[in-house]
């Protein structure tokens, strides 16, 4: 009970003073920032200027290759971030330096949201945060999709899963789901149900359209659904295949960034219970190092196995499916979350199917061979730069016509 009392007065003291601080900022945004921006927008589209976009600022991978494919469209497009994680700090600003100070980074987050009211005409934001300080755990600064849309913006916010996962929902999908495991609580996801409605509530109530896709449009209501929006590279990507013989030891990849999230113990169980068998395995496990490094490994794989708790596919299938590897992992619900009506080349498998479907695909080369195939094409149609670039031109399109 003490401990909560101190929690609680560390967040109002935190509020207090992310308050004081700005005060002097949102004076300056409604005399001085306000008009240059409505102006500066108004010019623009009397123009016919693509809109400039702006994501950030949570370092997801996918912000810098979504921003890549609309470049390739003619947008002016680029990422922002606060700080990096090891996977890659490959974005157009990374301000990651600033922000080592608390005290000092309540102002950068000010000049910054400043600065990028008058550049941008959207904004491309997670459901955790945007580019003010935040006063709760996991939330947007309730000032500022008003003062977006005071400007004129257009906003869009995506999930990308630890921003809107909350533990009762979780839960409640089955036996296996992001929460069997868990015991870190308020550190990868929002985890209350009170939290997490409240911050959706209120984006829902400013942003001009909000994204979901898998196991994610559980916890978002009024979202949108069918656009996917993790782009790929793959000119960056070579197709590798898999090999349509035997061979031994057969390599199973698995990348986790959190093992208790994506059900590493239960892929760790099932493969000692076939080398007991007699079947030579290498499993390797790939944590915190850059994308790019990984990327070199995973062309060594045999199989790629992806997560088995949380129900839809990570990033990781989508690369080992472009490089033509098999993936197997735990799509809850496959006929509703896959897109498009298409058929998806991943193997299906919780924790208890899990032995049992990597020995099969151990005992059929021919079959992941073909399965790798059929990644590629898979990827190539729905997360392709060209494909994800098309679907968001469309989105800005239709934002565009509701001025």
């Amino acid at each position: 009970m003490e401990e909560k009392r101190l929690l609680n007065l560390k967040y109002l003291l935190r509020q207090i003073l992310i308050d004081l601080v700005s005060i002097p900022f949102v004076f300056c945004f409604f005399f001085i920032f306000l008009p240059i921006a409505r102006i500066g927008g108004f010019c623009r589209r009397k123009k016919g200027v693509k809109f400039r976009i702006l994501w950030a600022p949570t370092p997801i991978l996918t912000i810098s290759t979504n921003s890549k494919a609309e470049r390739l469209l003619g947008y002016e497009s680029q990422t922002l971030v606060y700080h990096t994680y090891y996977l890659t700090d490959n974005f157009d600003y990374n301000l990651e330096r600033f922000f080592r100070i608390p005290f000092f980074r309540l102002f950068v987050s000010w000049f910054v949201f400043l600065w990028a009211v008058v550049k941008y005409d959207v904004f491309h934001f997670s459901f955790d945060r945007g580019l003010l300080p935040i006063k709760a755990p996991r939330g947007i600064n309730r000032l500022e999709l008003p003062l977006l849309k005071m400007g004129g913006k257009k906003v869009i916010v995506s999930a990308y899963g630890g921003d809107v996962r909350y533990e009762s929902r979780c839960r409640s999908q089955g036996k296996y789901n992001c929460c069997t495991d868990c015991d870190q609580k308020f550190t990868a996801c929002i985890c209350s149900e009170e939290l997490a409605m409240s911050n959706i509530h209120f984006i829902n109530r400013y942003a001009d359209i909000t994204l979901s896709m898998g196991d994610m449009k559980e916890y978002t209501p009024g979202s949108r659904n069918d656009m996917f929006y993790w782009a790929i590279d793959l000119k960056g990507i070579e197709y590798v295949g898999a090999k349509g013989e035997n061979v031994s030891p057969i390599k199973i990849i698995h990348a986790p960034n959190h093992r208790q999230f994506k059900g590493t113990k239960y892929l760790v169980e099932a493969v000692d219970r076939l080398k007991r068998q007699g079947y030579e395995i290498e499993l390797q496990l790939i944590e915190k190092i850059a994308n790019r490094e990984a990327l070199q490994l995973y062309r060594e794989a045999d199989i790629i196995a992806e997560q088995f708790l949380i129900g839809w596919h990570g990033y990781l299938a989508v690369e080992g499916m472009a490089l033509g590897k098999p993936v197997v992992c735990f799509i809850r619900k496959p006929k509703e979350d896959y897109p498009f009506g298409r058929d998806c080349p991943i193997v299906r498998a919780d924790p208890d199917g899990l032995e049992e479907t990597l020995l099969w695909l151990i005992q059929n080369p021919e079959i992941r061979a073909e399965l790798g195939k059929k990644g590629r094409a898979y990827v190539e149609e729905v997360f392709s730069l060209e494909s994800v670039g098309k679907r968001l031109d469309q989105l800005y399109q239709s934002i565009g016509r509701q001025n």
